[in-house]
């Protein structure tokens, strides 16, 4: 069993001054993808919906896109979760930092 980091980042889709989908989830995906392909980083990225509490105290429903990322490097992954937030005008955007443990089979 090997141990590892894994990484979460939970980005929305709605711009946080017009509060909508500026860039679709469908072109982030795209974007996260080459990303990591060119990285060789392993990965898997799901779409999801949530609410978030803007800092204007609006609170919206809104698409997110979630990456689940193993084995990179913690510098790269929060540079990637600041550039994401910036490519889609966003106030902030989450990252989990969790221990696993791997085994294949």
């Amino acid at each position: 069993m090997d141990d590892k980091i894994e990484y979460q980042i939970f980005i929305g889709c709605h711009d946080q001054y017009f509060n909508n989908e500026y860039v679709t989830s469908k072109e982030l995906k795209e974007l996260i993808v080459e990303f990591f392909a060119r990285r060789e980083v392993d990965f898997s990225l799901f779409y999801a919906q949530g609410g978030y509490l803007y800092e204007d105290g609006n609170f919206q429903i809104e698409n997110s896109v979630c990456v689940n990322i193993i084995g990179a490097d913690e510098g790269e992954i929060f540079q990637l979760a600041k550039n994401l937030s910036m490519y889609m005008s966003q106030e902030s955007s989450l990252i989990i930092k969790n221990p696993i443990k791997i085994e294949l089979l």
